[in-house]
């Protein structure tokens, strides 16, 4: 069982994931520094070098080699979700928690990555704000539709985001499931 984040780029997905792995006990994935791992380059480099289907196809690879791993929390891409077969490959492998964050919070987080070396290529040809927006717009249904819990991160910290996604996973019943599930890997 996998605790997968999903979002838009800058949403806090590996922030918010290697506290919640820390509060569960079990280990963080990142899906892109997997990616990047596997390539030998940042994402940037991947995708200037040979192009953002290489990318997607690289992290299809990622996800579906994911599938034999049995606990973590796993981080993934803000474009994951783009294809059929990655939602299929999420909903399969565990519980999925949409971060959602507001536009003006995302803009702000891309703003600021862009003043230091951000491994984040851009998404179109445009300008960061129409980017963002356009492509932000377009994916929401889509982290909507392969969600099952979304958490809203408007004016949250990283520690309540982490503590809201424990709350609706002991709720359910997930975190007693991942504790029996460190106890088999143990024995």
């Amino acid at each position: 069982m996998k605790i997968i984040l999903i979002g838009y780029r800058a949403s806090g997905k590996s922030t918010v994931g290697r506290h919640l792995s820390r509060k569960l006990g079990i280990p963080f994935v990142d899906a892109d520094r997997l990616v990047e791992k596997e390539a030998g380059m940042s994402i940037a480099e991947l995708v200037s070098l040979k192009g953002w289907q290489e990318f997607r196809k690289r992290e299809t690879q990622t996800l579906a080699s994911l599938q034999e791993t049995m606990v973590c929390v796993l981080a993934t891409g803000g474009g994951a979700v783009l294809t059929d077969k990655n939602r299929k490959l999420l909903k399969k492998t565990g519980v999925v928690i949409y971060l959602k964050a507001d536009l003006p919070d995302i803009l702000e987080r891309l703003h600021r990555d862009a003043k230091h070396a951000s491994s984040r290529p851009s998404l179109t040809a445009g300008d960061l704000i129409e980017d963002t927006r356009v492509v932000f717009a377009e994916r929401i249904p889509l982290y909507e539709a392969t969600a099952d819990y979304a958490v809203d991160t408007r004016n949250k910290n990283i520690v309540q985001v982490a503590e809201e996604i424990y709350r609706q996973l002991l709720e359910a019943g997930i975190v007693s499931k991942i504790q029996t599930l460190k106890q088999k890997t143990i024995q």
